[in-house]
């Protein structure tokens, strides 16, 4: 049975994949999408199951050792100076205006100020999948989107530990961290003279089965069963997790001199959250930070704005000089 659910959501997902490439938006969008519809929000016909979840798991790995074997070293650390401000930027807005937010919907002052650690992070692998469809993994914008959303999930990490830990919870586990060790190992692959046919076939294995699980497995996370009364604050929120992120990092970017054109893009590349702030809401729960339907309020607004990142994204890098 298990077999048959993995079944429908890679299926799911790479048609739905492909119908998004052809109605002009991202494929990571459309597999995304997938995963919302067969999962419980809508059809039901696959349970957001464990084993899903764990071979989701192995995707990003590959995912982020495959962009490590794409990413230029050298690069990284020419634009680190521009990576830093981006990142910094793009937390220190969520963290001051989720709180303040929350506070005014009511929510407790441990969870208010909960909203902005998880969303200070970012979803590296989306973003890695849409610039790399767009051939702009090694651009001034993927550098400086690579190298920021490293740095600030280390920082979203380090936050919500540090915060589990003085509400007498845990901090974080290996598992949390292994995305970016594959990238780094990744990176260090590189320099082998065969790394180009790992990367092809790698990424032919991840295109046609892991990667399209992975994204299916966010969105079987989504459930509508409890999220009706709270609506108005969700839609709220999920604009918020959009715009801090966006203009937090766009405004990061333009600090270190990066033209408009590129600083919106590196903006957008900066709103996907998925799974690393899944991670980090899943610590929350762990530890008692969150109850269970809070929990499922974060996953919703994590959701959507997973969605709604890709979207915004494809557009604005167009718009980018290809000299960036």
């Amino acid at each position: 049975m298990e077999i048959v659910m993995i079944g429908v959501v890679l299926v799911s997902a790479l048609l739905l994949g492909w119908l998004g490439t052809k109605i002009g938006l991202s494929m990571v969008v459309g597999q995304l999408v997938a995963g919302v519809i067969v999962g419980p929000a809508l059809l039901g016909w696959v349970p957001n199951s464990a084993t899903i979840h764990e071979i989701g798991e192995i995707g990003v790995l590959l995912l982020m050792f495959n962009a490590g074997l794409e990413t230029d070293a050298q690069e990284l650390k020419n634009n680190f100076k521009s990576a830093t401000s981006v990142a910094v930027m793009g937390v220190l807005v969520p963290l001051i205006v989720f709180p303040i937010a929350a506070l005014c919907f009511g929510d407790r002052l441990q969870v208010a100020i909960f909203w902005g650690i998880v969303f200070a992070a970012t979803s590296i692998s989306i973003t890695i999948a849409v610039l790399s469809e767009q051939g702009k993994l090694k651009t001034l914008v993927g550098s400086v989107v690579l190298g920021a959303a490293v740095i600030d999930d280390v920082l979203a990490l380090l936050l919500v530990s540090t915060y589990a830990l003085l509400l007498g919870g845990s901090g974080i586990g290996v598992s949390a961290l292994l995305p970016l060790v594959l990238f780094a190992l990744g990176l260090l692959t590189r320099k082998w003279s065969r790394s180009g046919q790992l990367l092809h076939y790698s990424q032919l294995i991840g295109d046609w089965t892991l990667f399209p699980i992975f994204f299916g497995s966010i969105g079987l996370a989504v459930n509508l069963d409890h999220f009706g009364a709270e609506l108005p604050m969700l839609i709220v929120l999920t604009i918020l997790a959009v715009l801090t992120k966006y203009y937090g990092a766009s405004f990061g970017a333009r600090l270190t001199g990066i033209q408009p054109a590129a600083s919106r893009a590196i903006g957008a590349g900066m709103v996907s959250r998925g799974e690393m702030a899944l991670v980090v809401v899943q610590i929350g729960l762990q530890a008692n930070i969150l109850t269970a339907d809070e929990f499922a309020s974060f996953v919703v607004v994590i959701i959507v704005s997973t969605i709604i990142a890709p979207i915004m994204l494809r557009p604005l890098l167009k718009r980018v000089p290809v000299n960036n």
